[in-house]
């Protein structure tokens, strides 16, 4: 069925509840988190995949969104599923998306809910990507946001979130400083959070409903995710299980989380290690010590008869290299890892070569370009100008 106007009105029942305790709350006067601590979840009630093709973005299934304001949208979703050039392996162009990162999904719910409530302002705490998303949305809406970022966010996400008309506060500390100064700072205004808002993972699991859509409405076998605070991972999960709940595909694809090796507190959890203590990573994105949403994380990788794996900071930047040597895929080290990580689950046998992979590529690598240019695409006389002004080749 294809509607006359894409954004035609839709109200679909969605419930706000507690996963911990069971507390069940009002869609408008819901707090942040739940009395007992832990973040909220949300569930729609959908029957009908009603796709519609004539609509931008994730837009195609508003059937199964959250009511949201359709003019905030800027085309965010639908992002191509590129086949890797050497083997079974799908490459989901999350870069691409409005702001250059996949959190677009999320963000244009969130502020779309601050828009209905009448909220004047925002804040909102980050490493760059999530803030440069809230940051875009919030100014196309006219409402002041004001984004808080560790200090080790990298400049070029700094200074794309003031250029959005963002006020940007850097704290001296983690991703966690952040995220106490920004809940502060949140009694006097709505706090946009891409990890405590349940709406942002309404958003993001779209990307799961385009992987099967793209792939012929099947499941993949396998995806593999980078993970920090898990909006990529929960998304990816939350979109295939309400596919696998009505029917629509037969199983869950295996998920697979990827953390850098010098922060990798869900790997911690996983494996039991014991390990409590965290450094920081070339993957700022995926830099998170304590994740709140850490057992819905590890549930869906159980349910999902997954894994954790850990990627050193070498490891990251060589694949960012070569994506971009071999693929033509420019991406942020964040982006990276999961890549990298495929490659280790391949040479290792867990990922057999019958096997359809996506990789969700989450942030565009002019965030945060690679420390190094590759050798092998350097001119031999790099650093002379080889033309003059008019074209003509200048002499050695």
């Amino acid at each position: 069925m294809v509607r006359d106007d894409p954004f035609d009105e839709v109200i679909l029942l969605i419930k706000f509840f507690c996963p911990s305790c069971g507390s069940i709350f009002d869609q408008t006067l819901r707090p942040v988190s739940c009395t007992c601590g832990a973040p909220l979840k949300s569930s729609i009630d959908w029957s009908d995949l009603d796709i519609d093709s004539s609509a931008s973005g994730m837009w195609r299934y508003r059937s199964i969104l959250p009511e949201s304001d359709p003019s905030l949208s800027m085309g965010e979703g639908w992002t191509p599923l590129v086949p890797c050039r050497t083997k079974d392996l799908f490459y989901k162009l999350e870069y691409i998306s409005p702001t250059g990162s996949f959190k677009d999904r999320g963000a244009v719910l969130v502020i779309s809910e601050a828009k209905s409530l009448g909220c004047d302002s925002v804040v909102q705490d980050s490493s760059g990507n999530a803030g440069s998303s809230i940051a875009a949305y919030a100014a196309r809406n006219g409402i002041k946001a004001t984004i808080i970022v560790p200090r080790d966010t990298s400049d070029s996400k700094k200074k794309q979130i003031e250029l959005y008309g963002a006020t940007l506060e850097v704290v001296d500390g983690d991703r966690k400083d952040a995220a106490t100064v920004a809940m502060a700072l949140a009694e006097n205004s709505f706090y946009a959070s891409h990890v405590w808002n349940p709406l942002f993972l309404e958003g993001t699991k779209t990307v799961a409903f385009e992987i099967w859509e793209q792939l012929g409405n099947r499941a993949p076998d396998v995806v593999v995710v980078p993970a920090g605070n898990g909006t990529m991972l929960l998304g990816v999960f939350k979109g295939f299980k309400e596919l696998l709940q009505r029917v629509r595909i037969k199983r869950l694809p295996r998920i697979y989380a990827v953390q850098g090796a010098a922060c990798a507190p869900l790997y911690a959890r996983w494996k039991d290690t014991g390990e409590t203590v965290f450094s920081a990573t070339l993957a700022e994105g995926i830099a998170v010590a304590a994740p709140p949403r850490m057992k819905e994380m590890l549930d869906a990788i159980r349910i999902s008869r997954g894994d954790v794996l850990v990627v050193d900071d070498e490891s990251i930047l060589a694949e960012q290299e070569r994506l971009a040597l071999e693929e033509g895929l420019l991406v942020e080290p964040t982006a990276a890892a999961a890549p990298a990580a495929e490659r280790v689950l391949r040479k290792s046998g867990v990922i057999s070569e019958r096997e359809t992979v996506v990789v969700p590529l989450t942030g565009s690598g002019l965030k945060k370009m690679p420390s190094k240019r590759a050798k092998k695409q350097a001119s031999p006389e790099e650093g002379r100008p080889l033309f003059d002004a008019s074209g003509r080749r200048l002499k050695a």
